[in-house]
């Protein structure tokens, strides 16, 4: 029997709409996930010229120093100048009393607290001597040098698991396994069951150790060389924040917190605040040696070195220069 047109079409338009009803019956509608509203925090950076005489501890000597900046950033100071002098200084800081200057950059919240600085030259004359450290960033290697370019980073970082397997590399185009959508894998997934202890792969402070949305439970190590490493997904923390850390000390054990479909380590590295590969920067972290003859060491040593100049020599407030 035929079939006029007009009736075939209506049977098809039947037919279909009976199959999509099974198919919508079989597979009820999922809403795709809402990302959290993102909210831009606006940051300001500054460099902070210090100096004068003083005695003890490099923390307790900026309390003579800088008794006008909050606690919180004095002991970061003291944290990443303990660090960098390590190699210089027969005792930590200004044990015998000495003169301290220093010129540092730093990034300010809204509310005026200090989120994170990078110390750029510092001097130490203490006991007769005179120890000159300046920042250099070679683009790969960034780290610190005395005043004839020799390298003061001479340990390579480790890994923050006893065993590094990747499950899920660096990749600015990945589709995340959980909200289905192509974003960026800003550091590495290494594989570990829950409770594997978690460590710091270079002397650092830790700048947070807390929940931070879809990372779950992170903490995050500033290092002096303008790096900073996160642990995230942790089942718990070990480190309290501003704490200082040494290569190697225990941050915390491995979970699935956040936005994790099971348990292992998110691992990130970052330059500046810019994410970079871990497995690169693992094997280039530490200075690669002397850059004496370096053009571009030389004028960078001379541009710090007239950013230095311009510390005070007696105690004070310090200078503040706008970026």
């Amino acid at each position: 029997m035929l079939v006029p047109a007009a009736g075939l079409l209506a049977l098809l338009g039947l037919a279909g709409a009976a199959a999509w009803a099974s198919a919508d019956s079989a597979a009820p509608y999922v809403p795709p996930a809402v990302l959290p509203t993102v909210r831009a925090i606006p940051v300001t950076t500054d460099t902070v010229l210090l100096g004068g005489f003083a005695r003890g501890t490099f923390g307790e000597a900026l309390r003579t120093l800088a008794s006008d900046l909050l606690p919180s950033e004095r002991e970061m100071i003291g944290h990443h100048l303990d660090k960098i002098f390590t190699p210089l200084l027969p005792e930590q800081g200004l044990t015998g009393g000495g003169r301290l200057r220093l010129a540092y950059e730093r990034t300010r919240r809204p509310d005026g607290t200090t989120r994170s600085i990078t110390v750029l030259a510092a001097q130490a004359a203490v006991s007769g001597e005179l120890h000159t450290v300046f920042m250099f960033d070679q683009g790969k290697n960034p780290g610190y040098y005395d005043d004839w370019g020799r390298s003061l980073d001479p340990v390579p970082w480790a890994g923050p698991l006893a065993a590094m397997r990747v499950t899920s590399p660096f990749k600015m185009n990945r589709m995340h396994p959980i909200l289905h959508r192509v974003l960026p894998h800003t550091g590495v997934d290494l594989a570990a069951a829950k409770g594997t202890p978690v460590y710091a792969t270079a002397d650092g402070s830790v700048s947070h150790a807390a929940m931070r949305g879809g990372y779950g439970l992170m903490v995050e190590v500033r290092h002096p060389n303008g790096l900073s490493t996160r642990y995230a997904h942790l089942s718990a923390i070990a480190v309290r924040p501003n704490a200082a850390v040494r290569q190697g000390d225990l941050v915390g054990y491995v979970g699935a917190t956040g936005l994790a479909t099971g348990p292992h380590l998110h691992y990130e590295v970052r330059r500046k605040g810019q994410p970079v590969d871990p497995m690169l920067v693992a094997a280039t972290a530490s200075s690669s040696g002397d850059v004496g003859y370096e053009l571009a060491w030389r004028n960078e040593r001379k541009a710090l070195g007239r950013l230095l100049a311009r510390a005070p020599t007696l105690v004070s407030t310090g200078r503040t220069i706008s970026n």
